[in-house]
């Protein structure tokens, strides 16, 4: 008796180990629509981090977006983008929903653009956990 129980406890610690140690498939995001700095906050030149947490379904849809951090103006923005955002998911995983957070970060370039002019608008995505958004600023108008 005192083997077979031996035989179990080695049996349970060796499947713990191998599934602590199991690295589970990344989901892969299929669709975005381009982010986009807010035009008001390029206008007063306001620059940040937001911090959102999401849940997907298990068709890789959104089911629960909402903003953690971050101002605002930003905050909407990036409510917007990642509630069009649709993913891939790994199967057989017996799960129907997903819990993540993701950042984004606005930024500004250090370049000016004139008024009437157009910012260049940069978009990096490390990975659906971290993106970034860097812009031009507009200068302030002679007007002002």
């Amino acid at each position: 008796m005192k083997h077979f129980l031996l035989i179990v406890l080695c049996f349970a610690g060796l499947f713990s180990t191998v599934c602590r140690a199991q690295n589970l498939p990344q989901h892969i995001l299929n669709y975005s629509r381009l982010p986009q700095y807010p035009p008001l906050a390029i206008a007063t030149r306001l620059e940040g981090t937001v911090k959102l947490s999401f849940v997907l379904n298990d068709k890789g849809e959104m089911k629960d977006v909402h903003a953690l951090s971050g101002p605002s103006e930003l905050a909407n923005a990036a409510l917007e983008d990642v509630k069009s955002w649709r993913f891939s998911l790994p199967h057989d995983l017996f799960r129907t929903e997903w819990r993540y957070e993701t950042e984004f970060v606005y930024r500004f370039s250090g370049r000016e653009v004139e008024p009437n002019g157009t910012p260049k608008l940069t978009v990096s995505l490390d990975s659906f956990q971290h993106v970034e958004v860097v812009s031009d600023a507009v200068k302030p108008s002679a007007n002002n």
